[in-house]
């Protein structure tokens, strides 16, 4: 059997068991409220809690995009494993305090608890746009990089526009039916796949220090700036980059639900210090793959370079019946991952449209309450127009996912300091973090429009969270302000 066909029948057996996993999921749920659909009753325990924190965390972007970047700067990009470290760091710090009110004032999005900690529905309402804006684009990196590696894959055969139209469609079909059940589920089933597939081909292809060795010695002759030092303004930039993810990756919104959705602080914390360790088993090794790219698939420019992780895979699938195995099992892990980010996206992106935005209108029109299974239901058809647009602007990428993943961290970024600072300060005013939230985003959208994405390698986006955050702080502490308190 060819590499593709067998891929193609471990997809198609993948998708079937997504397919049991939401209809088991349906039947699994009590009620149509939104606690139930959006929030899997708030019953994910330790496992399950990990395996869905660390499908938010590890996704297109750093699976296909990590490798691809990795590919375009070389060894320097090693520096990507501190990335994801730097968002369980800030999760620790945030993460504990959102389960405590979540679990008293039972929150659904993250509008929920802007609203309790601030009661200003300004500043609730430009968060929330922005963290909306964020993930759309993040949802949008998900499905081009299903089109990306099924294409790879398949040499062609399968287009790249045919693999975003029917992963899409198994996405909202289990996502549909179960909810977060169904997609907490599906993301423990990928998380197995993926460490097993990941694991071996890191073991086959660079701790036996062969391909690790050849390529080094490759790069150091064809490309050898792909091994020196960084300048002092491209370390600048990682260390720009460190501090933007980790504060934009722990404010996704699809990680906040995840929180609220903990059984209990205990499991969440049990989560998450497993977490800290898993930047050496997963990025690591898809930096790995960019490195080991090099010699092999020489002369990739551009958003080529994304297609580097399904070439190489499919490379090694020929040199024995073991490698195969772990090459198949590691490309379904792959879209498997790709696939499970991209279903708690689309969840909430459409629990916030939802339950923030349609249903206030929905009561004022009825005048009076609306009952949840109503909203649950609109929040499906809103699922359906999301993916419907999104699918429509992937089929033709004009943008790396390296591209995508840093401009929904710059816009991300400006939501974190409302975060941070209001779960960790009660001295903080609503509308100084408002007009912190303002200031910040409109400096890093105008220098990046100006084309000043990075100033000294330090991100458009982080600038604007440090003057957010300050203006935040200044215009709180200014004499005579009202210190806001928790309801």
């Amino acid at each position: 059997m060819s590499f593709s066909a067998a891929v193609i029948l471990g997809l198609a057996a993948y998708i079937g068991v997504l397919a049991a996993l939401g209809l088991r999921a349906r039947a699994a749920r009590t009620s149509g409220s939104l606690d139930d659909f959006y929030l899997a009753g708030r019953g994910l325990g330790g496992i399950v809690l990990l395996f869905t924190l660390y499908a938010t965390q590890y996704s297109g972007n750093t699976l296909v995009g990590y490798p691809g970047e990795a590919y375009r700067v070389g060894f320097p990009w090693v520096m990507s494993v501190g990335f994801m470290l730097a968002v369980v760091v800030v999760y620790l710090f945030i993460a504990p305090g959102l389960r405590r009110d979540s679990g008293r004032h039972r929150f659904v999005t993250p509008a929920d608890w802007l609203n309790h900690r601030f009661g200003d529905p300004w500043l609730t309402g430009a968060t929330n746009v922005i963290m909306a804006a964020a993930i759309a684009n993040y949802l949008l990196a998900q499905l081009m990089a299903m089109g990306h590696v099924v294409s790879g894959l398949s040499e062609g055969a399968v287009p790249y526009a045919a693999g975003v139209l029917v992963l899409a469609a198994a996405i909202l079909g289990y996502e549909l039916l179960g909810g977060l059940r169904a997609v907490a589920w599906t993301d423990c089933l990928q998380g197995m796949l993926l460490a097993v597939g990941l694991i071996g081909l890191l073991a086959a292809t660079v701790l036996t220090g062969e391909g690790l060795e050849a390529a080094t010695r490759w790069i150091l002759e064809h490309a050898p700036e792909k091994a020196l030092k960084p300048s002092a303004s491209v370390q600048a930039g990682w260390a720009s980059t460190v501090l933007l993810i980790g504060l934009a990756g722990a404010v996704y919104p699809h990680a906040i639900q995840r929180i609220f959705a903990a059984r209990s602080t205990r499991s969440l914390r049990r989560a998450l210090s497993v977490m800290a360790f898993l930047p050496f088993l997963t990025t690591l090794p898809v930096f790995f793959v960019g490195i080991l790219a090099l010699p092999r698939l020489a002369g990739l420019e551009g958003v080529a370079a994304d297609q580097v992780l399904p070439a190489l895979v499919r490379g090694w699938a020929s040199e024995s019946a073991w490698m195969f195995g772990l090459a198949v099992v590691t490309v379904v892990g792959v879209v498997a991952a790709i696939m499970s980010t991209a279903d708690s996206v689309l969840l909430t992106l459409s629990s916030m449209v939802a339950k923030d935005f349609a249903a206030p209108w929905m009561r004022r029109r009825a005048g009076g309450q609306v009952a949840e299974e109503r909203i649950t239901r609109v929040g499906k058809a809103i699922s359906l127009g999301i993916m419907g647009i999104l699918v429509a602007i992937a089929v033709t990428p004009r943008i790396s996912l390296w591209g995508l993943l840093e401009l929904k961290m710059e816009l991300l970024a400006q939501a974190a300091p409302v975060f941070v600072l209001g779960l960790g300060w009660r001295g903080l005013r609503p509308r100084a973090a408002l007009a912190g939230v303002v200031v910040g985003t409109l400096l890093a959208a105008g220098l990046t429009l100006a084309g000043m994405g990075r100033i000294g390698g330090v991100h458009a986006g982080l600038l604007g969270a440090a003057v957010n955050a300050a203006v935040a702080v200044g215009l709180s502490l200014l004499p005579g302000s009202r210190q806001a308190t928790d309801r």
